[in-house]
């Protein structure tokens, strides 16, 4: 199947149909949530794009370059069609986020296995940073109403033969660890 974004981005990937009839819940109900803890997961299906340093014109405008727009668009469009529950607003989110680059075909056999069980990671750029950056902006005002809610994040960059980008969407807990002192100033 191959799956079309609004946009004209598309992605060869093989998927299951969801059955969306489902009684209306509010989002904290939906049984998922319940048994995962998740407010949301979205998978990106692609070759992850990470975001790139701003371009400027002669009259000082910031503007992002153009491979970073067409893929926060991507992102975006995938988001919209994965992601059908309120947008989340007043609570703090903790985002979780899971980049699959591909494995390289230049590498032996003993690498690529290597790569692809775990053992190696990509420690190469772009920065995990980079990648979180463009997750975060692209899915303001799809999932969450403004990136300010997030206060906690994580990246991790991985190999695949399936690239892509999986996001995973809770709510932190508003717990102070009790070992925690208050710090003193």
């Amino acid at each position: 199947m191959t799956i079309k974004y609004p946009a004209g981005g598309m992605v060869s990937k093989d998927v299951q149909p969801v059955d969306d009839d489902s009684v209306e819940l509010t989002l904290r109900d939906h049984p998922l949530i319940r048994r995962y803890g998740r407010l949301a997961y979205l998978v990106i299906h692609g070759e992850p794009v990470p975001a790139g340093r701003p371009r400027f014109t002669r009259q000082g405008h910031a503007f992002d370059p153009k491979r970073s727009r067409d893929y926060k668009k991507l992102v975006s469009e995938a988001a919209a069609l994965q992601y059908h529950s309120e947008l989340l607003h007043g609570i703090p989110l903790k985002v979780d986020v899971k980049v699959y680059r591909h494995v390289q075909s230049s590498i032996s056999k003993v690498e690529r296995a290597k790569r692809l069980s775990g053992k190696h990671r990509p420690i190469v750029k772009p920065d995990a940073s980079n990648y979180l950056k463009l997750i975060e902006d692209a899915l303001t005002g799809i999932v969450w109403e403004d990136d300010n809610l997030i206060t906690d994040v994580s990246c991790s960059k991985y190999y695949s033969d399936d690239p892509r980008i999986e996001v995973t969407v809770t709510e932190t807990g508003a717990k102070r660890p009790n070992n925690l002192k208050e710090p003193h100033y």
